[in-house]
Order: structure tokens, then sequence, then C-alpha cells
């Protein structure tokens, strides 16, 4: 069966490409969201690791000038970003259990109030300063990672998600976590995993409060890792 997940160097950066050209270039990815597609169908992908998904038209293009895993704060100001403040842990793993040590995440995603820091946001929404709006982050030996956030706003017939670049030494993955208790069936993308297994891999699990902060859990599996 072939690999949900890429190997590394099979696929362009996707840096400064378009709309168009990630839907060209991700032939495979959107295979696994197309509605009846035999890719979407075959529950048994779940064994090849966290589905991919396509990366979307907001790819940051100009980088934030800070990228931590704290994406609450920026150095140098004073403020905090607007919305409910998560805290979000898991892990990189192979299919067979073991840490993908020192896994590379690239991730991005709406503010509190539901706008992209992207010039193709033309919601209209409010630009949060106070919002660094992507992060890139490596996971420890142990294949975990920790991030401190908001809860993304919906956007327009999409719900709250968050993007995921994932790569191992081998392998690429991109995809998108969803959030627990959301009506992810209205989402654009969610019910295209026809597969409850499928959808599970893409969603967070909620594990309480603490302090005012929401608590998630979500761990990455890289197929062929």
């Amino acid at each position: 069966m072939a690999c949900a997940t890429p190997s590394l160097g099979t696929q362009s950066s996707p840096l400064r490409i378009s709309r168009r050209r990630v839907i060209t270039g991700l032939g495979a990815a959107w295979s696994l969201i197309l509605p009846g597609s035999a890719w979407a169908a075959k529950e048994p992908l779940i064994r090849r690791g966290t589905p991919q998904l396509t990366l979307g038209p907001f790819y940051p293009l100009d980088r934030p000038p800070e990228e931590d895993a704290d994406l609450t704060r920026i150095a140098g100001q004073p403020g905090q970003a607007q919305g409910t403040i998560m805290e979000l842990t898991g892990r990189v793993l192979s299919e067979a259990g073991l840490p993908v040590s020192g896994a590379l995440i690239d991730l991005w995603q709406t503010n509190g109030l539901g706008r992209y820091h992207h010039p193709s946001d033309t919601t209209g929404r409010p630009y949060d300063p106070n919002f660094q709006g992507a992060a890139v982050i490596r996971a420890d030996a142990e294949g975990r990672y920790w991030i401190r956030t908001v809860v993304p706003m919906p956007y327009e017939r999409r719900q709250r998600h968050i993007h995921f670049d994932v790569r191992g030494k081998r392998r690429r993955l991109m995809t998108q976590m969803f959030f627990p208790g959301e009506p992810n069936e209205r989402d654009t993308l969610y019910p295209a995993l026809q597969s409850a297994k499928l959808q599970a891999a893409v969603t967070a699990q909620a594990m309480g409060e603490r302090e005012g902060v929401r608590l998630y859990r979500w761990d990455i599996v890289l197929a062929g890792e």
C-alpha cells in the first residue's frame, strides 16, 4: 500500500506558492480529502499515519519576527494576543510508536478574531498585533512538542483548525488539526475523511483547563518514518 506521507525532497517548498500551484502540486494530498476518492475510503490508511490534508491558501508569506512556541506574546510588546488561551502538547511518532527525535514542526492559524496574518485574507476581520500567527519549533529527543496559542476562530466555511507542516528524518506531513466538540461535520475538509478513525486521527483531545488555559493533546504519526 502506498504511503500517505511523502518522502522528504519529493515536494516543492510551500514558500510563496499560489493556491492553484498548491492544488496542482499536492495531488496525493487532495486525493485524501476528495469525497468518494479511493484514498479517503481506505480506512487502513490510519495505520499509515496521520492523514495528509491540503496546505491551504494561507501559508505565511511574511514570517513573523519571532517564531517560538508561545504565539500569544511577541518580544518587546507588552500586550497579549486576544482570545481564549490554549496549550497543545503531543508527540511526533513513527508508525511503530517510536519518537521522531528533533522533528521540525511548522504551524499557522487564524488569530482569536478569525483572521490569518496573510495578505490574501480579505474577510475584514481585525489583525491582532500581539498574535504571532505562526511558529517553527522542534520536537525534543522523545518526539515531544508544546505550544501556547489562542483557540483559532472559524474562517468562512472552515471550522476551528491549526495547520501543520511536519518534517521527520525521511518523511514530511502536511495536515490540519481539528478541535473536539465542534461542528466539524460542517467543515469543507473534515467530512471527506470518510472514517471515524481517520477523523479521530486529526482531532485533538481535550485535557481540561489549568488556570483558565484550555489544554489539548495531539500526537502526530509520520507514515514510513
